[in-house]
């Protein structure tokens, strides 16, 4: 009704100054004894005057409807994505919000689906960030296909997406969604000429109109589920009760892990590893425990990812970094064979993208007091393949005659997409996992053997990990590898349990009743993983 009124007025203002003016001349003709002249100057002033006001209510229509549009489209960006056009994060939490209130009137179900695109990293980064926004469009695009009028799709951030579906009759029905977003998404998509399939992980969680929790509970729920989805290969995952319960202890772990950094409950062990060849020992490698006021000493398994995920892990990692080199200086002042003891210590993603990290190690070796070249660095594989920038760092690191390592190698995503950058690299560990599989499957024995012969080409040196029976010593020696480390050696120990004046000195570790074998450390248990 607006519009039109708006529309109508400078009509209705140049028709109204129009017969104002017939009226203004008729009333000069009879009162006034004008001439025919004047009489027409009147009107000619009049008409101008008419139309002068019907230009200006036009321009107001104009200015009005402009400022109308710029207000509606402002309201619509302030709303939406910008790359996709569906509703943004706020907005996505305000309708979830109004959908809860819903749901528990109406005795309804509502489901909330939480979406990570598989592999997009390596679209966007082989094919370009404008290929990376235009699968972006695709995927929204798709996402809308799958669900009604009345259900919300949104963009969450990056490539995560979050669908609300709402006033259903039954569980069913929200887990039916997820299953038809997976069916659309193995269709190949166009892509710059080429097709290409992109998968997607769900996490669905379910709310019920007896459901207490909160609009952004059911959307961290969901993305615990979405994991869980990712992990398992699954395509979709429903969040339940024992992931509550994994939820609840991952924030007790996060909430401790402030205050564990505070009162300095981590403290360091070392697992030894050992010259096969030379029967001696080489080094240690530093692995973080945490000896928690309730739960007592826990491993790195427990609580490394809260780290990694709430940016604590620089703090441990520097902790670490700096306790493995005061302890190795110790020891070379307690023993001469110390000296010729190498301290490998895990380097995290964070500290591999932190540009200060090279004056962070330095600071550490002037500190302590140690020999630059008794320390190793040690960087997962895929830390590298995901973030080639970080080499720069490593050569800075390098230079200060560091040595570095490549942990779980043969794991990564390219192991040998980055061979021209081993000038820098002095090691390479074979993952645990290639270890245990030597007795099931040639597999992992021609993986070894590769690693083995690529690491001589190079002039590498190659550590086992996880080495746990004799069996697995004389195999592991039989294909090269000459170092390595693994509870059949020693379980980590804290530093006070080792004796630098036995445990360095070169001294034969030959059983009695194997001569091909090392002696076990007879305190050691054997679990399932490293660290």
């Amino acid at each position: 009704m607006q519009d039109n009124r708006l529309a109508a007025s400078p009509g209705i203002v140049l028709g109204f100054g129009l017969a104002t003016t017939l009226v203004a001349v008729v009333v000069l003709f009879v009162v006034q004894d004008l001439t025919e002249t004047e009489l027409l100057y009147s009107a000619v002033i009049g008409v101008f005057g008419a139309l002068g006001g019907a230009t200006g209510a036009l321009w107001q229509n104009w200015a009005q409807r402009d400022n109308a549009l710029q207000l509606v489209q402002t309201e619509h960006n302030a709303r939406h994505d910008a790359l996709t056009g569906l509703v943004n994060r706020p907005t996505m939490f305000a309708e979830l919000n109004r959908s809860v209130e819903i749901s528990r009137r109406d005795d309804t179900v509502l489901g909330v689906l939480f979406l990570d695109l598989d592999r997009f990293k390596v679209i966007n980064d082989s094919m370009g960030h404008d290929a990376g926004d235009e699968l972006l469009r695709i995927v929204s695009g798709r996402l809308q296909s799958c669900v009604r009028g009345s259900d919300v799709v949104s963009r969450f951030g990056g490539d995560e997406f979050v669908v609300i579906v709402r006033d259903l009759a039954t569980d069913a029905s929200v887990i039916a969604v997820a299953k038809q977003i997976l069916k659309k998404f193995s269709e190949p998509v166009s892509l710059y000429g080429g097709a290409q399939v992109v998968t997607t992980s769900i996490g669905v969680a379910i709310s019920r109109p007896d459901d207490v929790r909160r609009p952004e509970d059911l959307v961290r729920d969901a993305d615990v589920a979405m994991y869980k989805a990712k992990q398992n290969r699954s395509g979709y995952a429903v969040f339940d009760e024992e992931q509550r319960l994994e939820v609840i202890d991952r924030l007790d772990i996060e909430r401790d892990l402030v205050k564990g950094l505070d009162e300095e409950q981590f403290v360091v062990n070392y697992q030894p590893i050992v010259d096969t060849a030379a029967r001696r020992l080489y080094g240690f490698e530093a692995l973080v425990r945490w000896k928690h006021p309730s739960r007592g000493l826990i491993g790195p398994d427990t609580f490394l990812a809260v780290a990694e995920e709430t940016g604590m892990m620089s703090r441990i990692g520097e902790l670490v970094l700096r306790e493995a080199c005061a302890q190795a200086a110790v020891w070379n002042h307690l023993s001469d064979d110390a000296r010729k003891i190498r301290m490998s210590v895990n380097v995290a993603e964070a500290q591999l993208l932190d540009a200060n990290f090279p004056a962070i190690v330095a600071e550490a070796l002037h500190w302590s007091g140690l020999d630059p070249t008794q320390l190793v660095l040690e960087i997962i594989e895929d830390v590298i393949v995901d973030h080639m920038e970080g080499l720069s760092t490593l050569r800075e690191i390098r230079a200060l005659g560091v040595g570095l390592a490549i942990d779980d190698f043969g794991t990564g995503q390219s192991s040998l997409s980055y061979v021209k950058e081993f000038d820098m690299v002095s090691t390479l560990k074979i993952d645990k996992s290639f270890v245990d599989e030597m007795e099931s499957g040639q597999a992992s024995v021609a993986i070894i053997e590769a690693i083995v012969a690529m690491a001589k080409a190079l002039d590498l040196r190659v550590v086992a990990e996880g080495v746990e029976n004799t069996e697995q010593l004389s195999r592991l020696s039989a294909l090269g590898v000459d170092f390595m480390q693994g509870y059949l050696f020693n379980a980590p120990v804290a530093a006070d349990v080792i004796d630098p004046h036995s445990w360095f000195a070169e001294r034969g570790l030959r059983r009695k009743d194997d001569p091909t074998a090392l002696e076990p450390s007879s305190e050691h248990a054997r679990p399932a993983r490293k660290g």
